[in-house]
């Protein structure tokens, strides 16, 4: 009797559900985007993807749902570059036909197994959204920094394609990754991996104009395996935090902000912040007010070493140079470091707190989907009152000797 009064109820239910206006219960009802494994019976009827990520501050890339596929959209596949499109076909679902916009864009079934990650910003985000277990490939193993990444590694699913900065298109071929994300650069390994059948997609999170919209990216990644409702949590409370820590800073005091440069200078010329970058954005939410800030620049220029004197000679604080052991050490590579203010008054700071013995920092591969805690950082450094009570997590400043 409990079998048939079961059975009775379930028809009951969908009888109501049609009834209402849905011509799809079953489908209605499953709960979330498959995250692993591939759809075994396909219903033409059913959305998929019922998780979607809403982009809120991040320019640089686009999704558009459709019941069974995502096409995704990287604005500037890399510097000064056209734009790609890439549909992203949920596993076990038949792959759309393309043509018109999507003619020639390159197909990516998820949630994907097997991950190539080129740059070390990458594996943050899947640390933040848990999935370690599909990253297989990294450029460099000796760059792997945190005890989650570490080890992943150690169980030996994680091949070094590109130890010498150089990619081993054969290599990458021979793994037969589900993709491989390039960090923005364009490479000769591309095609040859393309032509192979493996997707090569572009992560180019670093051209963002802020910080927030350089760690929404964690939704990008999201993407490819079918995360997003993670995602979506993730960065809303990341944000939050971030925007509670601008407010106390931006109430500051015109006159408490400091006067920020940044970069080092090589064989005469000094690479900066662009004044569009997401830096820039930072040391304005921080509180502080940019040397730079006029630049049009969203990247990392270049400029004279003595024009960096002329508009950096009385900034208050320098940071985000780096390689110094001491103060002492600075004027041995540059003598003229003598002429900034930040230099004699040793308000030179760097994010090498946290770097092992073979050279990872910490700060390349977390920092990008934690802001909050960079901005925390930066505002300790130029109004220290407001956070007594904070330890730094990435910056120091550079010793004496």
């Amino acid at each position: 009797m409990r079998v048939l009064v079961s059975r009775t109820c379930v028809f009951a239910l969908i009888a109501a559900a049609i009834v209402a206006g849905d011509a799809s219960p079953v489908a209605r009802a499953a709960a979330g985007n498959v995250t692993k494994g591939c759809v075994h019976t396909f219903d033409g009827t059913a959305d998929y993807f019922q998780d979607k990520v809403r982009i809120e501050d991040a320019v640089t890339f686009s999704v558009q749902y459709h019941a069974s596929y995502k096409v995704v959209t990287v604005r500037e596949a890399n510097p000064a570059g056209s734009s790609e499109r890439y549909v992203l076909v949920q596993c076990g679902t038949p792959a759309p036909r393309l043509e018109g916009a999507l003619a020639g864009a390159q197909v990516v079934t998820v949630p994907v197994t097997s991950f190539f990650a080129s740059s070390t910003t990458h594996l943050s985000l899947l640390v933040g959204l848990g999935r370690l277990d599909v990253l297989t490939g990294v450029s460099r193993l000796r760059e792997l920094i945190g005890d989650a990444l570490i080890a992943r590694a150690a169980t030996g699913h994680v091949r070094e394609f590109a130890p010498a900065s150089v990619i081993d298109a054969e290599l990458v071929v021979s793994n037969r990754p589900s993709l491989l994300m390039s960090g923005g650069a364009s490479s000769p390994a591309f095609p040859v991996i393309r032509a192979a059948g493996i997707p090569v997609v572009a992560n180019t999170e670093w051209l963002e104009p802020t910080a927030l919209a350089r760690a929404e990216w964690l939704k990008y990644l999201a993407l490819f395996v079918n995360e997003e409702q993670r995602a979506q949590t993730i960065y809303g409370r990341m944000k939050a935090r971030y925007q509670a820590l601008r407010a106390r800073a931006s109430a500051q005091p015109e006159s408490t902000r400091p006067l920020v440069m940044t970069g080092r200078s090589t064989r005469g010329t000094f690479t900066i912040a662009g004044g569009r970058s997401y830096v820039a954005a930072l040391i304005q939410d921080a509180g502080g007010r940019y040397v730079w800030a006029d630049n049009s620049s969203v990247g990392a220029p270049s400029v004279d070493l003595e024009a960096q004197i002329v508009r950096a000679a009385n900034a208050d604080v320098w940071i985000n140079g780096g390689g110094w052991p001491s103060l002492t050490a600075m004027l041995d590579d540059e003598p003229r470091y003598a002429a900034f203010k930040a230099y004699r008054q040793k308000q030179v700071w760097v994010y090498e707190r946290r770097v092992t013995p073979a050279g990872a920092n910490d700060y390349w591969s977390r920092s990008v989907s934690h802001p909050d805690v960079v901005l925390a950082d930066l505002v300790k450094i130029f109004h220290p009152s407001l956070l007594p009570d904070r330890s730094f997590e990435w910056y120091m400043r550079v010793p004496e000797r």
